[in-house]
């Protein structure tokens, strides 16, 4: 499996003030670095308006936007910290919405790949641990380390 990080989808401190702009900021990176095709953002835009991503959590709201595989040329997961809460309508829910401060984008080129890396990110984001150590990151390279790492540690769990 080709590695699913990539730095320059790690922001950390964003002043995103809407989802929008939140998917603006990670899926131009995407579309830049041909990860993704021209039309990415607005798939991500359509999907998070009838399919929302927003988990709230104990601690803090996270979103794990994604959208079908046809607008993904590589699989790639990025990382969105905000500075301030940023509303996302609550997964599965009936029109609520939750203030969400950590935003895993989930870039996935094949069908059921987008459900695999959900559950593995759904898995972490269980672990308050985990989200305070990404609420605590400085750098980028903190974030690819911390990411790396205990994806790794999921999919050796997986081949077990």
């Amino acid at each position: 499996m080709s590695n699913l990080l990539d730095k320059d989808l790690i922001v950390l401190h964003s002043n995103a003030l809407h989802y929008s702009d939140v998917f603006k900021e990670l899926g131009q990176t995407m579309i830049d670095k041909g990860f993704a095709n021209a039309s990415y953002i607005e798939g991500l835009l359509e999907r998070e308006s009838n399919f929302p991503t927003g988990i709230p959590t104990e601690t803090i709201g996270i979103a794990l936007p994604h959208t079908d595989a046809s607008f993904v040329k590589e699989s790639k997961i990025g990382l969105l910290v905000l500075e301030n809460p940023v509303k996302f309508g609550i997964m599965g829910g009936d029109g609520e919405e939750t203030d969400v401060k950590i935003v895993f984008l989930l870039g996935c080129s094949e069908g059921n790949q987008h459900l695999q890396a959900l559950q593995k990110v759904i898995e972490l984001i269980q672990d308050a641990n985990f989200i305070e150590k990404i609420m605590s990151l400085e750098s980028k390279d903190e974030a690819y380390e911390l990411l790396n790492n205990n994806l790794t540690i999921q999919l050796e769990e997986e081949v077990k």
